[in-house]
């Protein structure tokens, strides 16, 4: 198969973008390039994303990617482990920082972690990757966080042993949070972003980030992420806020 390494995406027929609704710019960095061909044939079929690019090593990354201006990276297999997502953000061009997307093993928990860390905006299991790509691209534009099935299971296990380790019950994070924030921690918990969110409450942007940093800072969060996976266990009333046995 020949590689598309650092190939820039022609123009697709029969889609124009409207100047009001354009289409996602995408670069992919994957090393193996079988697996970075099947990347670009699965979001080939998504009219809303462009693939303006795609590379193999992430030493190339930093001096070519961000030529394209990106909105989303997609990075997976070596280059999350050498950085390259994080140094392309580095350099991201006027401020713009585009969001990232992992593409990994949900039982990799090193690199989780990282990108947990380094608040990532979508989680794809490469088992789901078919399924899971598309959306995850999409919604991680939109400045949503999306979660393949396998790694929310992962990620709310974590969650759940660190709310145990800390002995927070339910009543312990409804005793720290006031009903608003309660509500915001909620929202966030369905994946509805900080304008959703404003629009919900009938309240402005601003208030609902001053909210998202008071429930990070009373419930010792240390990204938003986190807070996601809390709120989606509050909403459901999970039995890991419940008290340990």
């Amino acid at each position: 198969m020949t590689s598309t390494e650092g190939q820039t995406a022609p123009p697709r027929t029969g889609f124009t973008p409207r100047a009001t609704d354009q289409p996602v710019r995408l670069v992919i960095l994957e090393e193996d390039p079988i697996l970075r061909a099947g990347i670009r044939a699965i979001l080939d079929s998504y009219a809303q994303i462009e693939i303006v690019a795609d590379f193999g090593s992430a030493s190339q990354a930093p001096s070519r990617a961000l030529q394209t201006r990106p909105d989303v990276l997609l990075v997976g297999g070596a280059c999350l482990k050498d950085r390259a997502e994080t140094s392309l953000q580095d350099h991201a061009l006027n401020g713009r920082r585009p969001a990232v997307v992992a593409l990994m093993q949900p039982d990799d928990a090193a690199t989780l972690r990282k990108a947990v860390k380094h608040a990532f905006r979508g989680f794809v299991d490469r088992n789901t990757s078919q399924r899971d790509l598309g959306p995850a691209v999409l919604e991680a534009h939109r400045g949503r966080t999306y979660l393949s099935a396998s790694i929310a299971e992962v990620l709310v296990a974590w969650m759940a042993d660190g709310i145990r380790r800390e002995h927070l019950s339910l009543s312990q994070v409804e005793d720290a949070l006031t009903e608003r924030e309660l509500e915001v921690l909620e929202a966030l918990g369905h994946g509805i972003t900080n304008t959703a969110i404003a629009r919900r409450l009938h309240v402005q942007e601003a208030t609902v980030r001053s909210h998202v940093y008071h429930i990070l800072t009373k419930l010792n969060l240390r990204t938003r992420t986190e807070a996601v996976l809390l709120g989606h266990s509050y909403a459901n009333r999970r039995p890991a806020l419940r008290p340990p046995s």
